[in-house]
């Protein structure tokens, strides 16, 4: 995290003190381990939530060790890594080294061993099976073991029977490599029995249909368990895990990864990392735990519990932990984690670029996160569908409560920081595997070029999907601004040039920070946010309010969006909102319309901010009415101007 003011050291302090034992101090945290014939794979997480480094893992048959695997390329503060080429039935020693990304000093962990299996009651394929894909996996109660990497044109594997246990052993499954129809790399389609899928690395190929995915179970909501997956994938609306049906499931100690960059609506269904829920035949369901994932990139939402509702009747449990979360939201609507009503979630580390947690449904229990993110302008079909999509610049927000059906809910012991930049042009240098800070999405080499055209023969674009964007066409010339395109060209103003690399990429304009949002329109919601730390802090120093869309140049620890809804019964309240840290160089409390809502902000610390400067304003509580600004000003609030 990058320390612009001291609030943020402080910050650090409180974090370790509200994360709870399994995140205590160190760097070998969460230790998960799972071997398999000729493969392992390797987990863990730094102690302190807001940590992050590279990483490596040591390994061999004796206490020498003498082999590793790659480093990691992005500081994260979860560490996976798989190990593979290994043989059965062995021991194995290795440790872990952490590396500091900024002084390259590395940590190591004691030396630590795990065997490998060797499997007698199973299913080895594809010799087992049928000569071609997809691979059914049709017996009950067996476990299968796949022997080598596969390259399918549609779907690779195929589970029918009830209580099968696939394991990978660290194979690639290459699916969806030369079709039209919706492709899977792994389709779970038995009707009764438990599942599991674990230990192997899932690609998207050349071709497949909208909606494909890496694994899926649709329509078929039995028990689920998710272990050890690594994913990649990228053509339009594709989905690394699509469990639409909502079946109990078990998520863990993935690397769910996603190139895609397009999607069809950001409205329903928009496209998500990991989208548990949503058929509405199969709402009612319990036990979803989704923990210790690293989820990365895409284009619009990370976690999506989509119409989870609790079985009447039974125990429950909803429950999203321990994340490291650093999505890509493109699209207006995304966001980090969108939970389901009674959902449980806690210490996820989200540094996404895009909002973090959205509450919409009731008894949601937010709590211990730790939120770091970065907004810019974002695409929207306004209406649903429209083409080709707009660039809108929409307040950023950490964590929002929204709509009359988020009730009950409390969020507590949460840090939240988000800071507005000026304008950063990249002017297309740098890899498409961060658009997070080079905004770049497309790198390739053009097959021709002139004044008004550059055309790639291999693309097939929607029509005008890049206008908006910039194309740096020549290491020599400025970056061109697209008019429009159609499946193989850009069209746009292009000086002479010889055809060679290019790139499409859009500069970011960063958008306002709004830390807690609250648009809670039932008036007595009965909502609870305490104990939190917001920090909002914008690096203009001349500010502008502008409306829906192209929302200015300001920061607001507190946005209020909507709270003209009228009172609410005695002794209610809509939001209640008390001893917490509220931080700021501009406003402590904004909002839209003037609030007639019953909001109580009561025993909160609002702090003003110097650094990186401090904006003029004669009200640090701005458009709430005068009943709100007086309640909150009369409410044993103190402010440290």
């Amino acid at each position: 995290m990058r320390a612009y003011h001291t609030g943020v050291v402080v910050c650090l302090v409180i974090m370790l003190l509200c994360a709870n034992s399994s995140a205590r101090a160190g760097n070998f945290e969460r230790e998960w381990v799972h071997a398999s014939v000729t493969s392992a794979v390797i987990y863990w997480q730094l102690g302190e939530i807001s940590s992050s480094a590279n990483s490596y893992v040591e390994f061999g048959t004796t206490e020498k060790l003498g082999k590793s695997v790659e480093r990691t390329h992005e500081p994260r503060q979860a560490q996976l890594h798989r190990l593979t080429g290994l043989a059965p039935a062995t021991v194995y020693y290795y440790r872990m080294v952490v590396l500091d990304s900024k002084s390259g000093q590395e940590e190591t962990s004691g030396q630590r061993q795990f065997t490998t299996t060797d499997y007698q009651d199973v299913v080895r394929f594809p010799s087992g099976l049928t000569d071609r894909p997809p691979y059914v996996l049709n017996s009950p109660n067996t476990r299968y073991v796949l022997g080598r990497d596969i390259r399918c044109d549609a779907t690779a594997i195929e589970i029918t029977a009830e209580n099968v246990s696939l394991d990978l052993d660290g194979h690639t499954v290459l699916f969806g490599d030369n079709t039209n129809e919706v492709a899977y790399g792994v389709l779970v389609s038995q009707r009764t029995g438990r599942t599991v899928v674990a230990n192997g690395h899932i690609v998207q190929g050349r071709k497949s249909g909208e909606s494909s995915a890496a694994i899926a179970s649709l329509k078929i909501p039995q028990p689920i368990e998710i272990y050890g997956i690594s994913t990649d994938v990228h053509l339009k609306c594709a989905l690394p895990i699509d469990l639409s049906s909502g079946p109990p499931a078990k998520i863990h100690h993935n690397h769910i990864y996603s190139r895609v960059t397009e999607l069809e609506s950001r409205h329903q269904p928009g496209n998500t990392l990991l989208l548990v829920g949503g058929d509405p035949i199969y709402l009612r369901i319990s036990n979803v735990h989704i923990h210790d994932n690293l989820l990365t990139e895409g284009c619009h939402r990370g976690i999506h519990l989509r119409e989870v509702v609790p079985t009447v009747g039974s125990d429950p449990k909803v429950e999203v932990d321990h994340n490291d979360i650093r999505h890509h939201q493109q699209y207006v609507n995304g966001y980090a984690i969108i939970p389901s009503a009674g959902a449980d979630v806690h210490h996820n580390r989200i540094t996404s670029t895009g909002r973090a947690i959205h509450l919409n449904e009731s008894g949601i229990r937010v709590h211990d996160n730790y939120i770091n993110t970065r907004g810019h302008m974002h695409l929207s079909d306004m209406p649903a569908r429209f083409r080709p999509y707009w660039h809108r610049k929409i307040e950023l927000h950490g964590i929002k409560l929204e709509g009359r059906r988020v009730k009950n809910c409390k969020v507590y012991n949460n840090f939240v920081h988000i800071e507005q930049y000026p304008p950063v042009d990249s002017a297309g240098q740098g890899s498409t595997a961060d658009k997070i800070n080079n905004g770049v999405y497309v790198r390739s080499v053009a097959t021709a070029l002139s004044g008004s055209r550059l055309v790639d023969v291999s693309r097939d674009w929607e029509t005008s999907r890049w206008r908006g964007y910039f194309v740096k066409y020549s290491a020599n010339l400025p970056p061109a601004r697209i008019d429009s395109n159609d499946a193989a060209t850009l069209f746009g103003n292009f000086s002479s040039a010889e055809p060679g690399e290019y790139s499409i990429y859009m500069p970011w304009s960063h958008v306002p920070p709004s830390p807690l949002n609250i648009a809670c329109y039932d008036p007595n919601a009965m909502n609870e946010v305490y104990g939190n730390r917001f920090e909002a802090i914008t690096h203009y120093s001349k500010t502008r309010h502008g409306s829906y869309g192209d929302s200015g140049e300001w920061a607001s620890s507190i946005q209020m969006v909507g709270m003209n809804r009228g009172p609410a019964e005695p002794g209610k309240y809509s939001v209640y909102v008390h001893d917490n840290q509220f931080y700021s160089n501009d406003l402590f409390i904004n909002s839209y319309t003037n609030v007639d809502m019953a909001v109580r902000i009561e025993d909160n610390e609002f702090t003003l901010l110097k650094k990186p400067h401090l904006t003029r304003r004669d009200n640090r509580l701005r458009n709430l009415g005068t009943t709100l600004e007086d309640a909150v000003r009369a409410g044993n609030n103190r402010f440290r101007e």
